[in-house]
């Protein structure tokens, strides 16, 4: 049976991973490696029948359990509590509180307007007024907005009043934004970007959390009409009450019945007597000057269970329905979420990949190649035939691959023995194919063919691009990674691999923290989810 994913799990899950993340830094990548390949083998895999192409945010579920339960015994005696434990008791806690003092709410409301001093009946005019017609006319608003929030999406956006406030709240946010940046460094500038785009980038996450509100504001829409309810039937069982009616229109008793009956429409197939005939309601009809001495109780008491249908039909089942509605949207949302983002995958690769040590315990890793693809220049027609599309992945299912694009002023200096089992750290296959990219006289499209044809044929793994750390990016770069994402797809994996400045006698260094940060800030921006910036070595 497929488990789906529940805010919890999403919480705790990138709890963990921001956990991961410092420790990597402090500790470099290997620690990680390790810690994530004993936990497959030990606590994962024994209970898998096979793990053959399991997806990655399943083996990440069964990594969050035993990542849980550590956690657990290592905080245990210091009361801290997981995100998503702190979440899920919010949650039940809002819930029935809401619940409650909607039902509250709705039984002293209820209770105030029926109560009754013997000496002239409740109004049916103020009871359908209160908890019938006022609770359609919020649900009437609800829909409106929501109705609007679709054409929006639309047509909205040509109508002149959209377009006039659309352009005034355009002009007022750059002018917020001048006057802010004029008092930032640009590394401020820069963060502050990096946190607008981060918002954006998490879209998903933020609808994990509108629909539970949505859901809040139905259940306590339940209890005030439970509490209504409640309060009328209270009032029926335990003590003698009348209903009457009476307006000021000179409505006749035949025009009252029409509307009894077009009010009753929801029910009246399946409970005819729940609504009063034309007899009743001329005899509960309420004259100013006569009193009530003339009214027969029979007539009087006959208004209670229509009133109680009213409210289960107007105001308790649209709530019942609009929760389910919400219930589902969340589910919705919860599949949304972008669980194939890069490092999930990361994590799947570090579960999953092979480890050698000096006993011996485990082996299998292939010999590391880069096959160069074929280069294709300006002068140039034919493709250069000393370059092979062979390689040890040419076999596998379905022939996917890994691309990693290197700069031309980069490309002679890389050894690709030394290069290729760095990036098996984090592709987890030894087959990637290499491009020259920024070959003087060679058009980057030109450059980036076997790409785009790897990815129209659905056989693009993911997309590598080394870069030294050391220069900032510039905007040309957020323009070719933006064509890069086009040319892959949402799904395909970008991973940026930073270098250091090269020594004399290794060019795969290590990257300056400041670099990173800068390098991971700037990139973000764009909202990717599937980018990464990851250093080729760690410190």
């Amino acid at each position: 049976m497929k488990k789906t994913w529940n805010i919890k799990d999403i919480m705790d899950l990138h709890f963990f991973m921001q956990i991961d993340e410092d420790q990597r830094r402090r500790e470099g990548e290997d620690t990680l490696v390790k810690r994530d390949r004993r936990i497959y083998l030990a606590k994962i895999k024994p209970r898998l029948d096979t793990t053959d192409d399991m997806p990655a945010h399943q083996l990440a579920r069964h990594w969050l359990a035993v990542r849980r339960l550590q956690y657990a015994r290592e905080k245990s005696q210091a009361g801290e509590p997981l995100p998503g434990s702190v979440w899920g008791e919010f949650a039940v806690v809002c819930q029935w509180l809401i619940f409650f003092v909607g039902l509250l709410v709705g039984g002293g409301l209820a209770g105030s307007l029926l109560f009754y001093s013997g000496t002239a009946p409740v109004n049916v005019s103020a009871f359908i007024g209160l908890f019938v017609l006022l609770q359609l006319l919020v649900l009437g608003l609800q829909g409106l907005f929501f109705l609007l929030r679709k054409v929006r999406r639309t047509s909205l956006e040509s109508s002149a009043v959209y377009s006039l406030l659309g352009r005034l709240l355009i002009q007022g946010v750059d002018w917020l934004r001048h006057r802010l940046q004029r008092k930032m460094s640009g590394r401020q500038r820069l963060e502050l970007a990096s946190f607008f785009a981060a918002g954006g980038q998490r879209r998903e996450y933020t609808a994990l959390l509108v629909w539970p509100a949505f859901i809040f504001a139905q259940l306590g829409g339940i209890g005030f009409n439970l509490g209504v309810l409640v309060a009328t039937l209270s009032r029926v069982v335990f003590s003698d009450i009348a209903f009457g009616w009476q307006s000021s229109l000179q409505l006749s008793a035949e025009a009252v019945v029409r509307l009894v009956q077009v009010i009753a429409l929801p029910w009246s197939w399946l409970l005819p007597a729940a609504s009063p005939g034309l007899e009743q309601i001329r005899g509960s009809q309420m004259v100013l000057k006569e009193g009530m001495y003339h009214l027969a109780t029979g007539d009087l008491v006959s208004w209670w269970p229509f009133l109680c249908c009213a409210v289960v039909a107007y105001g308790l089942m649209p709530r019942v329905a609009l929760l389910g509605l919400g219930v589902a949207k969340s589910r919705r949302a919860l599949e949304r979420v972008p669980l194939t983002a890069t490092w999930l995958r990361r994590l799947a690769r570090r579960m999953l990949t092979p480890l050698v040590d000096a006993g011996g315990l485990e082996t299998g890793r292939q010999t590391p190649a880069i096959v160069s693809a074929p280069d294709r220049t300006m002068d140039q027609g034919t493709w250069n035939a000393a370059a092979s599309w062979s390689d040890p992945g040419e076999g596998t299912e379905e022939g996917r691959r890994w691309f990693i694009l290197i700069p031309d002023e980069l490309y002679a200096d890389c050894p690709p023995a030394t290069l290729a089992a760095l990036l098996q750290r984090h592709t987890g296959t030894p087959a990637i194919r290499s491009l020259r990219y920024g070959v003087p006289g060679v058009a980057d499209e030109t450059s980036l063919i076997p790409l785009a044809e790897s990815a129209g044929k659905a056989q693009l793994e993911g997309i590598l691009f080394l870069q030294e750390a050391w220069q900032p990016p510039l905007r040309e770069t957020v323009t070719l990674f933006r064509h890069l994402r086009r040319i892959g797809g949402d799904d395909v994996p970008i991973l940026i691999l930073l270098i250091g400045k090269p020594s004399a006698r290794n060019i795969f260094t290590p990257v300056n923290a400041e670099h990173l940060d800068i390098w991971k800030k700037k990139m973000h921006m764009d909202g990717d989810p599937n980018l990464d910036i990851l250093p080729l070595v760690q410190a």
